[in-house]
Formats: structure tokens, C-alpha cells, sequence
């Protein structure tokens, strides 16, 4: 599999044109694994009047990074429906996704606090892939990195509506969201005391911060030491 960072994806959440007529659509995945063991095992693919299957063993990831998957055809229209065969810490699960829209997050039917999600994307083989401008993509800062007493959070430019960072612990649970504060320059930003979000201290060892909105994923790793 192809491993991209977070704010290549982000570039790619552009490609969300559906092709028309007689041209052909690519047709690739983003999974977020968000901290969790999750394997896509098989996917079936709805264009009608086609039902199309695809062996999936190598869709394996695990931790907070993004990871991308290509369908090896080109489609002759966007799916109707999307059926994942996944494994995911070690249960199997089958997930549908009726009518996929490109650049939406589609989470896992979980019941706890912590959802893997996917996303889909497409383009017209022989297009060009659009890109977004270097200074529209949000940059996150996280200062210090080996955190003591207290750290502050950087986002910028902040996206549309409230902008949260989530701090997550060494296996995938929230320590505490943090709700940034938006200035008039654009910057989101916030301060974390090393509590969680029952007032606890934080243990230490390694945490990540992580943004996700409109598609745009970040993540910070960084170390409290008390």
C-alpha cells in the first residue's frame, strides 16, 4: 500500500467530480485507522449492471496514520455501493456503504469511543489531480513536544466551525478534547494542563494530537514527562 501523509490526502479530498458519458473513473480509498488494528479483507463494488470483487489482503493498517488504497480498474461510473469485508482488532465486520460520496468520512459500525473511517475519491483517468494552494493546507503545532506542565496547541488557518483537537494516549483512547479558541488572524489555539477530560492526570509516556474536519486529518505526536 501507498503511504501518503495527512495533508496529501487533504489535496486529494478535491477529486470528489463524478465522470459522465463514456470516460472512465478511477476509484481509491483513504482509511483511517484512528489507533485501531483494522483490515480490509475483500471489497465488492455495485456499478451497475456490474458486480465487481477484489482480493484485499495487503489493506492493513494500524495507528494514526492514513494509509491509501487503489482499485486496480477503471470504473465505467461511481458505485452505487461500497461492501467491505474488514477485520478489525480482531473481529470481523462487514461494512456497506450505500451511495458513497467523494471526500466523506464513512465510519465503522462500532460501539466504542473510537471509529476507524474511510473515505472514497475519484477522478477521469488522464486528468490531471487538482491541487489546493501550500498556504491552504492547516498546519498543526504542538509546543513543547516533550511535555512537562503544560503544552500549546497551534492550528492554522482553522477550519469552519468549532475546531477540537483531540489528544489520544499510546493505544487509541481520548485523553481530552480540546475546544481551540479563534483569533482574528485566523489562528486556532489552546492550552492543555496535562488533565484529562475528568480532570486526571495524564500518565506519562506518548500521546497524539490529532485534527479532523472536512476531511483534513493532522496528527502531533508528543511526550509527557512530569
Amino acid at each position: 500500500m501507498m503511504k501518503r501523509c495527512a495533508g496529501l490526502v487533504s489535496l486529494l479530498l478535491l477529486l470528489g467530480a463524478i465522470s459522465v458519458g463514456d470516460a472512465k473513473t478511477d476509484f481509491h480509498g483513504v482509511l483511517d485507522p484512528r489507533g485501531i488494528e483494522v483490515a480490509i479483507d475483500s471489497a465488492y463494488l455495485i456499478v451497475p449492471p456490474d458486480s465487481l470483487f477484489y482480493a484485499t489482503t495487503d489493506w492493513y493498517e494500524v495507528g494514526f496514520e492514513l494509509d491509501t488504497f487503489d482499485f486496480p480498474d477503471s470504473l465505467n461510473a461511481w458505485p452505487q455501493r461500497v461492501w467491505l469485508k474488514t477485520t478489525v482488532s480482531g473481529i470481523p465486520i462487514d461494512f456497506v456503504i450505500y451511495e458513497p460520496v467523494a471526500g466523506r468520512w464513512y465510519e465503522f459500525p462500532l460501539g466504542g469511543r473510537r471509529y476507524p473511517s474511510v473515505m472514497f475519491y475519484g477522478a477521469e483517468t488522464g486528468t490531471d489531480e487538482p491541487r489546493l494552494a501550500v498556504e491552504h493546507l492547516p498546519c498543526l503545532v504542538v509546543s513543547p513536544s516533550v511535555v512537562t506542565g503544560q503544552m500549546t496547541v497551534r492550528l492554522q488557518p482553522a477550519g469552519p466551525g468549532r475546531t477540537v483537537v483531540d489528544i489520544y494516549d499510546a493505544v487509541g483512547n481520548i485523553t481530552r478534547s480540546l475546544e481551540c479558541a479563534t483569533g482574528a488572524d485566523g489562528v486556532a489555539t489552546a492550552t492543555w494542563n496535562l488533565e484529562d477530560d475528568h480532570g486526571r492526570l495524564a500518565p506519562e509516556g506518548v500521546y497524539f494530537c490529532r485534527y479532523a474536519a472536512a476531511g483534513v486529518v493532522a496528527v502531533r505526536k508528543v511526550l509527557v514527562a512530569h
